[in-house]
């Protein structure tokens, strides 16, 4: 069990280093990224996006993630773009947070952009590539599902909320299929939601309605729920996929829901006295699922 566990952060380790950091310039302002490009890379191989949360960074995002290995083992090149800083000094992509109301950052416009250049600079033939994100990232990841439908086949916030401003924007012509996981015992981003703005971010949706807003959208009128995993046989929580899909459609929405889980990526753990406050509101992370495996097997099912 060890050597399994010290050879995994070996993976992880070399995968961070063979990752650049890079800048670009985006209306005026000096942008930084993470690229990591693995050795199996062809010009057919995919775009993965991986976006930090709020007050965190890119750096932070691709070492919890482990989305490196994964992009290893499946040829697939992945950005971590990072937000820029707000007035209190947090960094963040704007989603349209109510205190944020006055930024005129385009992060749509700088994901677009990163998209098409690098697609450009490695002659990779793909159209279309996939975005993931975590809390802020996965809002993010929603915001590009509703704009990009032209540059994103398939998106998968974690912890992620439709803003409310992103609903109204919402162009849902072009079918993005949606991969939500999250925790109903999240204290950040609130499962039930919180359209009444108590908690100050803005207004957003609770996560069902979130789910069913894109799932009739694109006129999926079959919805199973699946148990995968039990709490008590060998997992630490109860989760259900809640999946909704046609039989005229290979397009999908899907929705892990992690019984009391908390605002976590899957498959990342913290040991509590290393940083209680963290440890308090984002939890342990748990071992049930691993976040980053099972967003690729589902963006997997649209290459």
């Amino acid at each position: 069990m060890l050597t399994r566990f010290f050879f995994t952060l070996f993976l992880v380790f070399t995968s961070c280093l063979m990752s650049e950091e890079r800048t670009i310039m985006h209306e005026g302002v000096e942008r930084e990224f993470l690229v990591h490009i693995p050795d199996n890379l062809t010009e057919d191989s995919p775009i993965v996006f991986v976006i930090h949360g709020f007050t965190g960074s890119a750096k932070q995002i691709m070492e919890y993630s482990g989305m490196n290995a994964v992009a290893d083992r499946e040829g697939f090149m992945v950005i971590y773009p990072q937000g820029t800083t707000d007035s209190e000094g947090n960094t963040f992509f704007n989603v349209g947070y109510e205190f944020h109301k006055d930024s005129t950052i385009d992060d749509v416009s700088f994901i677009r952009d990163l998209f098409v250049s690098l697609s450009e600079e490695y002659s990779l033939k793909r159209k279309q590539g996939f975005a993931t994100g975590m809390s802020n990232g996965g809002d993010m990841s929603y915001l590009l599902a509703c704009t990009s439908a032209d540059l994103f086949r398939a998106v998968a916030p974690v912890a992620g909320s439709l803003m409310a401003k992103t609903k109204e924007i919402c162009n849902t012509q072009s079918i993005v299929p949606i991969f939500e996981i999250h925790g109903t015992g999240d204290q950040i981003t609130l499962f039930d939601g919180d359209m009444e703005n108590k908690g100050g971010w803005g207004a957003y949706y609770d996560l069902p309605s979130t789910i069913n807003f894109f799932a009739d959208a694109y006129n999926l009128d079959k919805r199973s729920t699946k148990i995968m995993a039990k709490k008590g046989e060998g997992s630490e929580y109860d989760i259900y996929l809640q999946r909704h899909w046609s039989q005229n459609s290979d397009d999908e929405v899907w929705m892990y829901e992690i019984v009391e889980g908390r605002h976590v990526w899957p498959g990342f753990k913290i040991r509590w006295w290393e940083n209680p406050i963290f440890w308090y509101y984002f939890g342990s992370g748990n071992e049930d699922i691993n976040a980053s495996e099972e967003i690729w097997r589902f963006f997997k099912r649209y290459l």
